[in-house]
């Protein structure tokens, strides 16, 4: 299962942006977002685009956090998806970050 909405508003959170602004900057409603980040909505790969462009991160960080694992997956097999998550993520907010800083 995708979980997209909740990963959405953790970057949001960790990233200290408000729900006005992260919807302004996405070009998106307040109450769209809303929608979305309570899991009453999916975004389209356009809004997905958008929102992952106002986050500063890749979009494919926002589709690969949101898979959720399932329950009966084993206590050792389930760290190792978290850690292989988190990796990527790692990877592709540093990629993202170098290539933000050599367009400066």
């Amino acid at each position: 299962m995708i979980s997209i909405g909740k990963t959405i508003k953790r970057l949001r959170i960790e990233r200290e942006v408000s729900q006005q602004d992260l919807a302004k900057d996405a070009r998106l409603t307040p109450s769209f977002l809303s929608l979305v980040e309570n899991g009453r909505r999916q975004p389209s790969l356009v809004v997905i685009r958008r929102l992952a462009d106002a986050l500063a991160v890749p979009e494919e960080i926002l589709i690969w956090d949101a898979v959720e694992l399932p329950q009966s997956l084993g206590e050792k097999d389930r760290r190792l998806c978290e850690t292989a998550k988190l990796i990527v993520r790692r990877f592709y907010e540093a990629e993202h970050a170098q290539s933000s800083e050599s367009e400066s």
